[in-house]
């Protein structure tokens, strides 16, 4: 469905589990070369301030993973939703055997993130990856465009992966890309994700803040989202 969240109107907002994952077969099969954005509440905040984050989200498709992002939906649309995590749909994907590759962070890391998947998913296709350091950004391109890659992962942190992505759209063959953000250090086990029944609470972000003293600047983005809702800043989005 096409709807604002309000400075956002990205191409479609999808609000499903399972047809967020028909979508995305359905884009592969067709060679859509779509960016699928899992927007979160940092995200948004950005795009706020950012013009650029801002038209590539508006030219995306998206899907929410965040409860304050859901809230907000609820609030425009009377619609609720359950926030869809990104890890997890990630990893549902490369389950479901597309021919995946993934950028991103160091060398080392990619690698074991990569022999850890494929230890756990039989199916898996991972056809290639790359860390995230490159300096050579045609060599990259013309890696994963020989390899008939299905399902790009990258992994530099948001914005930094969609906007390196819409950049070379044109210049990259794949079916859908979709930004992962520190899933590779989950993967690799340099990172650990919150106990399962903290997941189910959907309480996983509080869970990152408080055991990863980094993230506490991005607390503050969290707070700003926090004050403008209750402002009712984004009441006529």
């Amino acid at each position: 469905m096409q709807e604002s969240l309000a400075h956002l109107k990205p191409k479609s907002i999808i609000i499903r589990y399972q047809e967020l994952l028909d979508v995305i077969d359905k884009f592969i099969k067709e060679k859509r070369k779509e960016l699928v954005i899992t927007l979160n509440t940092e995200m948004f905040v950005d795009s706020m301030n950012d013009k650029e984050f801002n038209q590539i989200i508006n030219q995306s498709v998206v899907f929410l993973e965040s409860i304050g992002i859901c809230h907000l939906f609820y609030k425009k649309t009377g619609t609720k939703v359950e926030p869809i995590n990104g890890i997890d749909l990630a990893e549902k994907l490369i389950e479901k055997g597309y021919r995946t590759f993934i950028l991103g962070t160091k060398d080392d890391i990619v690698c074991r993130a990569v022999d850890n998947l494929r230890k756990k998913y039989r199916d898996a296709n991972i056809v290639g990856f790359y860390h995230g350091y490159f300096e050579d950004e045609d060599k990259v391109i013309d890696y994963v465009n020989n390899l008939g890659v299905e399902l790009l992962l990258v992994g530099m942190g948001s914005p930094k992966q969609e906007k390196w992505v819409y950049r070379n759209k044109e210049r990259l063959n794949f079916g859908v890309a979709m930004g992962i953000g520190g899933s590779i250090d989950v993967w690799a086990g340099v990172v650990k994700r919150a106990p399962v029944f903290i997941r189910k609470i959907k309480m996983e972000w509080l869970y990152r803040l408080l055991t990863d003293f980094r993230r506490i600047k991005r607390a503050g983005k969290l707070l700003k989202f926090i004050m403008m809702n209750i402002s009712g800043r984004f009441s006529n989005g």
